[in-house]
């Protein structure tokens, strides 16, 4: 399972980013996308909470559609700072950070399988 994650932040992540920072078009198409994505993860976690030990299925769900709004989330981040800062240089950087940051719910993994460890 860890495995699986650690793909998934480190290779997925970055390369689903930088595939829907490519697309420039309108920022609400993404924002609506995102809001449903966190409105499905709540629906799958609520009912997850009743079946907890017995299927884990809604859990991880619920757990992959928030990691992907927070991708979309970063997309339209990095389109904002494209728009504020036109230049090659900030273009570079918002992608490169941006990449960077779909890694950051691994961190957040990786702390909690130290405590519970």
């Amino acid at each position: 399972m860890t495995l699986i994650l650690f793909t998934m932040a480190f290779v997925i992540g970055p390369a689903l980013f930088l595939v829907l920072v490519q697309f420039d078009g309108r920022r609400w198409p993404l924002a609506l996308a995102a809001s449903i994505m966190v409105l499905l993860s709540f629906m799958f976690r609520t009912e997850a909470s009743l079946s907890f030990g017995v299927d884990r299925a809604p859990v991880l769900l619920s757990v992959l559609l928030i990691w992907l709004a927070w991708i979309v989330v970063l997309v339209m981040v990095a389109r904002a700072v494209r728009i504020a800062y036109p230049s090659p240089k900030a273009r570079k950087w918002s992608r490169a950070i941006g990449a960077m940051g779909t890694t950051v719910p691994w961190f957040g993994f990786a702390a909690a399988q130290m405590m519970v460890n």
